[in-house]
Formats: structure tokens, C-alpha cells, sequence
């Protein structure tokens, strides 16, 4: 049996890295395929299974920073981590950026591991209690931002941005399936602007510097995002990008802590959908959603199992991404910058269409419409995540 699961587990590495280093391969994807495989796998042992999806889901959220900071190709865990990724990136910090990232991701899962007795009972607790009051939360979390802008001219520009990419949402996103839409959608407010931005106005590639090391006062970033990401993977309806909109108020001015922080987010929000799915029987992720296909029930034993493997997943990725980052940054100093982000926006559109058909594309095209105009009038581009947050927020008072 143990070797069984170990055999379980690498495959499910192996998975990640590929999910991760992919823009547009989402885990869910990985999963939906591989289902006829796992309902087939149910003569293997329950902790086989678990050890598969587990690992295929926690390596995905950390490999996935390197794309979405090096190529601007965004999940939805992660898309706003392209703001202050990418600067650092055009500044030759983009290790570092991917090195914070990775810390915040440890961070919360070790805040997890040792926090999970209390976790444990206070989630129904919390469920029970909040879930009304989010449409408030996420208004109040806007306003402040909207507070936070210089000058009358900028604040009705973030407005502006706000409602017309909300109301793109509250369109979209209710005639096509979420992984259908998001993608397309993300990769043009965010991805395809950045890139073809990138294009114009830089041809060389900036020298990287490959040296990172932890500090103490990053905890807060760890501890901040590992709050939001227990709140996107308790609550219905609320996403990374919403958590990730409200640690942007809470780090406003300090990218460093904001990355560690979305770094959390990321890998504590796909945690605590396993933790839920065992609490209050509710499925928050794919990689939820297929244990809840292939087991009848998560005891407690098989929660303490998940943990385990999610803590070693955690680890194990962290190390890869890191050397993969650095094998990637190596090598995008050696080749034509321009030609490479031609490349990369020649795959976003053979993925979309792949993934996504006509509409996908069509939908893609109009958000990019929409990214560009926000560069264009200087607003920042957390103002873009109207796209879901409006929708959430009408989900709520409706």
C-alpha cells in the first residue's frame, strides 16, 4: 500500500508541474479527463486516490506562479499576483517575486497543519454565521479602495473600469461555464494587455538577479493570506481574486507582503476545500469534487492523510518551482524578449481556441478591449476584477 500511494503521489507531482507550467491548463481540466481513470483507480486504496488528486492540486498552485509571474498568463488564484509580479520582473527582481510567493504558499500551509484542531470546529461555526454579510464585506473592501486614489479625475476612472468590467461579467459569466469563461476572460483583462504592453515598450529582456532569502517581517503577508484563502474556500461565491482585492487595501504600497500574501491565498484556499468538504459535506474545488466522485465519505482519518500529503506537496513544489524559475529565467535572458512574447501570445490563442472555441475567443478580444482602456487611463488593474466581484456582490444582495 505504500508504495502504492508514494507511486500515487509522484504521479500526481508530475501532473502539477505540467497543470502549473501551462497557461490555461487548469487542474480542474486535469481532472474532469482523468475521472474515468479514477473511478476505475477505486479498486486501489482510498489513500492512493487521495494522494493523487492532493498533490495533482497543491503542486499546481505553486508551479503556477511561475507562468503567471514570468508570461502574465493569470488563473484565477492568481491573476492579480500579475500586478506586482510582473513590475518586479521588469526590474530584474522577477525571482524574487517568485520566491515570495512561494514563502507565502509554505507559510500557510504550515499555519494550517498547526491551527487545524481549531479549524476543525470553527468552520461550520463560521459558515453558518458570515455567509450573509458577504456582499458588505466586498463593498466595503471597494470603497476603501476607491478612497485610497489621488484626485477626483482617477477615482471616476477606477469607477469606470469597475462597472463596465462588472457588468462584462454579470453578461458572461452566467451564459458560459465558469472554466469556459474565465479563461478567456482573465487572459484578455490581464495576460494578452501585459504582453502586447511588454512588446511595445520593451525589447530586451532585464537581467535577472537569482537571490531570495526569507524574512521575518514577511509573516504578516503569510498570515493575511492564509485568513483570505480560509475564507475563499469556506465561503460560496468567493474567489482568490476577491481575497486578493482585499489584501491589496491591506498591503497597499508594499508588494512584497502582497505577494507573500497571494502566495497563501493560492494554496490555503485549495486546502481548506478538502478541510470543508470533510466539515459541512460542501465542495469547493474540482479537486474536492472528484474525492467527493470516488469516496463516499472523508473521515477524520483521511483528513489528518490529506494534510499530510498536502504539507509534503507543498514542500516538494516549492523546491521545484524555485529551480524551475530559475532554468526559466535562465533561459528568457538568452533568447530575443519580443520573439518571446509573440510566442506566448501565439499559445494563449492556440489554447483558447482549444479550450474555449469561437466564443472563448470572442470573449477574449472584447476584455482585452477593456484591459488596454485601463492601461490606457492609468487606473490600476485590480479595478478590472469588477469582472467577478460585481457579479458576487448582486449574488449576494439578490
Amino acid at each position: 500500500m505504500l508504495i502504492e500511494t508514494a507511486v500515487f503521489f509522484a504521479a500526481g507531482i508530475v501532473l502539477g508541474i505540467l497543470a502549473g507550467l501551462i497557461p490555461g491548463l487548469h487542474p480542474n481540466t486535469v481532472l474532469i479527463t482523468m475521472m474515468p481513470l479514477l473511478l476505475f483507480a477505486q479498486g486501489h486504496s482510498h489513500n492512493a486516490i487521495i494522494a493523487l488528486v492532493v498533490s495533482l492540486s497543491i503542486c499546481n498552485t505553486v508551479v503556477n506562479f511561475i507562468p503567471t509571474i514570468f508570461l502574465g498568463a493569470p488563473e484565477p488564484e492568481t491573476c492579480l499576483s500579475v500586478l506586482p509580479g510582473h513590475k518586479f520582473l521588469l526590474r530584474g527582481r522577477g525571482y524574487e517575486a517568485l520566491f515570495l510567493m512561494v514563502m507565502g504558499s509554505v507559510s500557510a500551509m504550515m499555519l494550517t497543519m498547526i491551527a487545524l484542531p481549531f479549524i476543525l470546529w470553527f468552520i461550520p461555526l463560521l459558515y453558518a454565521n458570515i455567509h450573509s454579510y458577504m456582499h458588505w464585506l466586498l463593498l466595503f473592501a471597494l470603497a476603501l479602495l476607491l478612497y485610497g486614489e489621488k484626485g477626483k479625475q482617477k477615482r471616476l476612472y477606477s469607477i469606470f473600469i469597475f462597472l463596465v468590467t462588472g457588468l462584462a461579467g454579470v453578461m458572461i459569466l452566467p451564459a458560459f461555464p465558469g472554466d469556459q469563461a474565465l479563461f478567456p476572460a482573465l487572459s484578455g483583462l490581464f495576460g494578452i494587455p501585459i504582453i502586447m504592453t511588454s512588446m511595445t515598450q520593451m525589447t530586451t529582456f532585464p537581467r535577472q538577479r537569482m537571490k531570495a532569502r526569507p524574512e521575518w517581517k514577511w509573516v504578516k503577508g503569510g498570515l493575511a493570506g492564509w485568513i483570505a484563502g480560509m475564507l475563499v474556500g469556506i465561503l460560496p461565491g468567493i474567489g482568490s481574486a476577491q481575497a486578493g482585492v482585499l489584501a491589496s487595501r491591506m498591503f497597499r504600497g508594499k508588494d512584497r507582503d502582497f505577494l507573500v500574501a497571494l502566495g497563501g491565498i493560492a494554496t490555503s484556499n485549495i486546502t481548506f476545500t478538502f478541510i470543508v468538504l470533510h466539515s459541512i459535506g460542501k465542495t469547493r474545488s474540482g479537486a474536492a469534487w472528484a474525492l467527493s466522485e470516488v469516496l463516499e465519505k472523508i473521515t477524520l482519518n483521511e483528513v489528518l492523510f490529506i494534510m499530510l500529503i498536502a504539507l509534503s506537496s507543498c514542500f516538494l513544489s516549492g523546491i521545484l518551482t524555485l529551480k524551475l524559475g530559475k532554468s526559466c529565467l535562465s533561459l528568457m535572458e538568452k533568447i530575443n524578449y519580443r520573439k518571446l512574447n509573440v510566442s506566448v501570445l501565439i499559445l494563449m490563442v492556440f489554447l483558447l481556441i482549444i479550450f474555449s472555441g469561437i466564443y472563448g475567443m470572442i470573449i477574449a478580444a472584447l476584455c482585452a478591449v477593456l484591459g488596454l482602456a485601463c492601461i490606457r487611463m492609468g487606473v490600476k488593474k485590480m479595478y478590472l476584477m469588477g469582472f467577478l466581484m460585481l457579479p458576487t456582490i448582486l449574488y449576494y444582495i439578490v
